[in-house]
């Protein structure tokens, strides 16, 4: 008898078990189907495109709104904190890297070309905070090249690092979260005219088109700009310096009158540079802006050089001419 309700004890303990359970299931079920709130609906539709989902739901799940612009800018300011941690890591790795100077070179190329990633992911956010959700489109195509090329120096700086060397793995992992962020970033721009339709919001793409103007200038030179190239087709243009190895001008070398140029200038500074072999590496910094530089041709001004890797110099310092500035004009050089 007493093993019989024992038995019958434990029967009702497992029906109420399963019961427990059952009730468990259908409450979890219930969540699962449960609508999504504004905000989390436009963090799934936002993250719906891009390749690392969950590293996009931890960017965007904190966006205390459901205004577009929001979720954009927070993606790009994500990335550019990643790219900025990154900087500081490879600036770490110095010291460790002081007995091989190919890596102390390439971890100077990285620390420039994150550099170069954070301007670019700073004027993509100043794009996406200046303009109007309407007026956005018309801002695309910059903000996705923009973030193409962070994508681009965050592969170059690896690139600077033998595949079998120890600190390749360890420059890799270290720019995970800040590749993984832009590429978010990047899907998420790209798609965007998808993922507001989801929202219920019109927004159209403008297919990108180089148009020229009848003088076959792009649209976006300004109008004084075209003045200034059309003065060097008709050889009326005045420079400010003149560049010759004979002695006739102010300067024998680009470098001497690109250091002598006036920083932060808000006028164009016009460089003539004579015809000749001009043996030297031309950096243009970012204090050097609004240089229009001309020449006698592509065939009578040269700027030539002879770096290369195999005599140890990395890629990315063997360019001849190299600008880090924005506001530059030149024709005709090579």
């Amino acid at each position: 008898m007493k093993g019989k309700a024992a038995i019958s004890g434990l029967s009702i303990l497992l029906v109420v078990g399963v019961a427990l359970g059952v009730v468990a299931v259908v409450h979890r079920s219930n969540n699962n189907n449960a609508p999504l709130t504004p905000h989390m609906k436009a963090v799934t539709d936002f993250c719906s495109s891009t390749d690392y989902k969950d590293s996009c739901h931890r960017t965007l799940g904190t966006v205390n709104t459901t205004d577009p612009k929001e979720f954009i800018a927070h993606a790009i300011l994500a990335s550019q904190d990643a790219v900025k941690k990154f900087f500081n890591y490879s600036d770490s790795l110095i010291v460790q890297a002081s007995n091989n100077s190919r890596n102390k070179m390439a971890l100077d190329d990285c620390k420039d070309m994150m550099d170069l990633a954070v301007q670019s992911l700073q004027a993509s956010f100043s794009d996406v905070g200046d303009a109007q959700l309407h007026t956005l489109s018309d801002r695309i195509n910059d903000i996705r090249t923009w973030l193409s090329a962070v994508i681009s120096y965050q592969q170059s700086c690896l690139d600077g690092f033998e595949k079998n060397d120890a600190m390749r793995p360890m420059m890799e992992n270290g720019v995970l979260d800040a590749s993984q962020l832009t590429a978010n970033a990047l899907a998420i721009v790209t798609k965007l005219g998808d993922i507001l339709s989801k929202l219920g919001l019109d927004f159209k793409i403008p297919t990108f088109k180089r148009r020229l103007l009848s003088s076959e200038y792009p649209e976006w030179f300004s109008a004084s700009d075209r003045k200034l190239l059309g003065r060097i087709d008709n050889s009326r243009l005045k420079p400010n310096v003149i560049v010759a190895q004979d002695g006739s001008g102010q300067f024998k070398t680009i470098g001497e009158a690109l250091a002598a140029a006036p920083k932060n200038n808000p006028n164009r500074h016009i460089i003539y540079v004579k015809a000749g072999i001009y043996d030297e590496y031309i950096t243009i910094d970012k204090k050097t802006i609004n240089i229009l530089m001309y020449g006698d041709g592509p065939r009578k001004t040269i700027v030539t050089g002879h770096k290369n890797y195999v005599d140890g110099t990395s890629t990315w310092q063997t360019a001849t001419f190299c600008k880090f500035q924005k506001p530059y004009m030149c024709r005709p050089l090579r």
